[in-house]
Order: C-alpha cells, then sequence, then structure tokens
C-alpha cells in the first residue's frame, strides 16, 4: 500500500488553500488523486462533502462504570459490562473446557400387553 501523500506541510497548504482552488487543483498541486484530496479535507474538518465513502464515524460512546466481574472501572463502551480482561479471561476459560455433548432423551416404550388392554 502507498504511503500517503498528506504530510503536516501538505495539510497545512490545504488549511490556507482549500477555499482558493478546486479540488481538482488541489490534487494536482499536492501530487495526488481527487478523493485523497476530499478525504483529508473531510479529515481536517475543513469541508463538509456528503457522500457515504467521505463520511467518518463518531467515536462510540464510552463510561465508567464498574465490571460486573472484576470491578474495574476503566472506560468501555456503553452498554459493555465487563472489562476487556474479564471478557479474555472467560473466553480462555471456556476454550479449554471439553465440548458439550448434545444428549438425546428417549422415553421408555410401552409394553404391547399394556396396549392391548386398553383396546
Amino acid at each position: 500500500m502507498a504511503k500517503s501523500p498528506i504530510t503536516p506541510q501538505v495539510e497545512s497548504y490545504l488549511k490556507l488553500n482549500h477555499k482558493l482552488f478546486t479540488h481538482k487543483k488541489l490534487a494536482e498541486e499536492i501530487g495526488c488523486c481527487l478523493e485523497t484530496v476530499r478525504r483529508a479535507l473531510v479529515r481536517l474538518d475543513l469541508e463538509v462533502i456528503y457522500g457515504a465513502k467521505y463520511q467518518r464515524r463518531a467515536a462510540p460512546l464510552k463510561w465508567s462504570r464498574p465490571c460486573i466481574t472484576c470491578g474495574c472501572v476503566k472506560k468501555r463502551p456503553k452498554m459493555q459490562f465487563k472489562c476487556a480482561a474479564c471478557h479474555d479471561r472467560e473466553r480462555d476459560a471456556d476454550k479449554h473446557q471439553p465440548c458439550r455433548r448434545e444428549v438425546t432423551v428417549t422415553l421408555p416404550r410401552l409394553e404391547q400387553n399394556y396396549v392391548q388392554s386398553e383396546n
């Protein structure tokens, strides 16, 4: 994968000139493709470009609620009740337990004499 041409110098250039030139002209000046310039402008919050491929994900909400297993209060994604260490510990413990076999329950058969006497 090629290294991104967006260096700190290019970022400062974009901040100063993004209103003066078109995206195509900026791409020619920097020496990259048009898509890279648009993504850089969105990443630097210099322009809003509507389109799915330019959107950035919002950071998930975090909370510092105590872990239900160990009680640590490190920040973790909201609605995650166990810390990462407890999740890993449980996953490793489950990995070493033998697989549970499916058990088939069978009912006892009725004797033939009993079935005939009812008729």
